[in-house]
């Protein structure tokens, strides 16, 4: 029977067992490639830092792979856009070469063969896989995807390769950098981790949490398809479904609302319309059934207030959500409260030029409940000091107190005096 500790260790989360830091997917994307660049700019100063290698842990789906690519792109833009331009014929690149562990095998690497010298002498010679980054003064990112699910002989290659930036004998060239992505190391995945001290001390690792703000800001850029950026706005708690995860079901996840994403714009270009009885089929090979069956309540409809409506049209939404207040439905207001939150932080609609748009966030906050009015607030406060997020969110409640006294009066004043000055 395992003693007490070894119960309470087994109870710790991969990232608690580690003990290491804990941040959304941009802010360690930015920490990255900011590191590449400090290296190279290092470097071209005469320094010679070591090169770091980086070790990026989270749930499947959450878009570790992603930003492996994102970095080699926008580093070749920050650190070879200026080159390019003036060498068109001799464009620089930061490359991406990305091996798969699972379905890999040490031989695809390296693997020995028989020559004769010139004296007749027999010998071995290693060859070296495509895998194998070899030009000279070439620069890019080598990505281990789902090191811990590789086998033994592997990975004992691959530790090589992250702890020394070379295959056997063969170093990588300088300019080259290394990642290794893993899930965590618990129930919900199956792993085979083979760690030493080692290997722990030279790498850099970062665990990435599900954060709606990223996934919805890369979601816009990319140009997700509507109403799956209305959905995970309304809905941020639905991003990731971590509960039918565990138990083994299909489960919703970033990834999976991309692909749902590409579905919905192929039939909206192909056919003309979505035909939403085929999306619940395939939405639920991608999301599961019951998440589907919201996504298509949502999407069909209309019962759901929509944060996007309280903001510019709030008179067509005001029954809905008088009637939540009046039955004292505090899960529906919190749910709504999030999301409203959610869409202006993501979305950041203009508001200066059209005071209609103010006074719809002013009608809005001001019948809510003291509880859920406190979520706006806390929303507020949880983003980081600097993020566009906060000064947009501080610039709005900013906006409504000078356009309204009753605001700060019926509004914020309570909040504060609730939390007992522990909300500022």
């Amino acid at each position: 029977m395992p003693d007490a500790e070894q119960r309470q260790e087994a109870e710790l989360k991969y990232q608690e067992r580690l003990n290491i830091s804990v941040a959304s997917i941009a802010r360690v994307k930015e920490i990255l490639k900011n590191d590449i660049k400090d290296t190279i700019i290092a470097w071209s100063k005469g320094r010679d830092v070591d090169k770091q290698c980086y070790h990026i842990i989270g749930p499947a789906g959450v878009g570790k792979t992603q930003i492996c690519f994102q970095i080699a792109d926008e580093l070749t833009e920050e650190i070879f856009g200026a080159h390019n331009q003036k060498n068109e014929q001799d464009p620089k690149e930061f490359e991406t070469m990305m091996i798969k562990a699972p379905v890999l095998s040490r031989d695809d690497f390296i693997i020995p063969f028989p020559v004769e010298d010139e004296k007749g002498f027999n010998d071995f010679r290693m060859l070296y896989s495509d895998f194998v980054p070899k030009v000279a003064g070439s620069y890019g990112v080598f990505v281990i995807d789902e090191f811990s699910r590789g086998d033994h002989q592997l990975q004992q290659l691959l530790w090589q390769v992250q702890n020394e930036y070379a295959v056997h004998t063969f170093p990588f060239p300088k300019g080259w950098f290394v990642f290794s992505i893993d899930n965590p190391d618990d129930s919900e995945y199956s792993m085979d981790t083979l760690e030493d001290a080692a290997g722990l001390r030279r790498q850099l690792h970062l665990y990435v949490e599900v954060n709606a703000h990223d996934f919805l800001a890369y979601a816009m850029k990319q140009e997700f398809h509507p109403l799956v950026i209305e959905f995970i706005q309304t809905f941020p708690e639905y991003l990731y479904d971590f509960q039918s995860q565990k138990i083994g079901a299909v489960y919703a996840n970033p990834a999976s609302y991309e692909k749902l994403s590409d579905h919905l714009w192929k039939m909206e270009i192909a056919r003309g319309s979505i035909d939403y009885e085929e999306i619940e089929i395939k939405g639920a090979g991608l999301l599961n059934v019951n998440m589907t069956k919201i996504f298509l309540e949502f999407a069909r409809d209309k019962k759901h207030i929509r944060p996007m409506d309280v903001f510019h049209n709030y008179p067509s939404v005001k029954r809905k959500v008088e009637k939540l207040v009046n039955d004292n439905d505090s899960s529906k207001l919190s749910e709504l409260m999030v999301g409203f939150c959610t869409y202006l932080a993501t979305s950041m609609p203009m508001f200066e030029k059209d005071p209609r748009k103010l006074q719809n966030c002013l009608d809005f906050l001001l019948i809510m409940p003291i509880d859920t009015a406190a979520l706006f607030i806390s929303q507020i406060d949880g983003f980081d000091r600097l993020s566009e997020q906060f000064k947009y969110m501080t610039k709005l409640h900013l906006a409504m107190m000078d356009k309204d006294r009753t605001y700060k009066k019926k509004f914020y004043d309570p909040i504060v005096k609730a939390g007992e000055g522990k909300i500022k």
